[in-house]
């Protein structure tokens, strides 16, 4: 049986969308650390199936956040190496897996949770946000509205809450920012609106909502820095029938 308190994380950071995720990431894997969880961080090169594998055999850990690109049956990794699909899922047995990647939800999610998932939190369709500079998105004045929810659920499960708990947290963070910029003036507003509505409603929780991955502590919080400049740019986690789709595109 899967270990509480011990996590993997899997972060590629091969090009420009993985490579943001994994900056913005970065700070669960901090507040993790700072948690005293066991924590395996596979980055970069080590995002590939067969480390993967090999943690999950040897660390056993009860939850798994999973960044990277996919679609409705496949979830990848570094350089796309494919590390779930459909009918290939039953190692994510008895764990909790939040995965930041497109449309795994849709098949890949469900597929997981019939082969013993406890609970698998992804999306149902593609994962969109913008920002202005190739920066940490919590650093970047647009990119922060659509990471801040990503965290607060990872940051909920981190301190006990139940994936219900956490997944509700999230979408309260989700319809903060949704409030936020449907009354801004900003140039970028209908856009960030748009995306921000999009990634609130396809996140999906599958499975238990009872489960937990930790025992509560209280830990402090503190504020986040922001950086601003650049232009902005839409960045998308997946892909279509193989071909990436992530591309930062700049908007004028």
């Amino acid at each position: 049986m899967p270990v509480m308190d011990r996590v993997l994380v899997v972060r590629p950071d091969f090009e420009v969308a993985t490579y943001l995720g994994s900056l913005a990431l970065q700070h669960i894997v901090d507040y993790i650390r700072l948690r005293g969880l066991t924590l395996e961080d596979l980055r970069g090169d080590n995002a590939v199936r067969d480390k993967v594998l090999e943690s999950l055999s040897r660390l056993d850990p009860i939850w798994c956040i999973l960044l990277g690109h996919g679609n409705a049956t496949t979830y990848t990794g570094q350089n796309f190496d494919r590390i779930f699909w459909e009918c290939n899922s039953s190692e994510l047995r008895d764990r909790v897996v939040y995965a930041l990647s497109c449309i795994t939800a849709a098949r890949l999610g469900p597929d997981a949770v019939d082969k013993g998932c406890r609970t698998y939190i992804g999306y149902s369709e593609e994962f969109i946000w913008t920002q202005e500079a190739p920066v940490d998105p919590l650093a970047d004045r647009y990119g922060r509205s659509f990471f801040e929810p990503v965290l607060e659920l990872l940051y909920r499960l981190a301190d006990g809450a139940t994936t219900g708990e956490a997944f509700k947290a999230s979408i309260d963070k989700w319809n903060y920012w949704i409030d936020y910029w449907s009354r801004s003036t900003d140039p970028a507003a209908p856009a960030i609106l748009m995306y921000l509505i999009h990634d609130r409603d396809c996140q999906k929780l599958i499975g238990d909502d009872f489960a937990t991955v930790t025992t509560p502590i209280p830990i402090p919080w503190w504020p986040m820095t922001m950086i601003i400049g650049f232009a902005p740019i839409g960045i998308v986690l997946g892909f279509i029938g193989g071909s990436e789709i992530a591309k930062a595109v700049a908007k004028k």
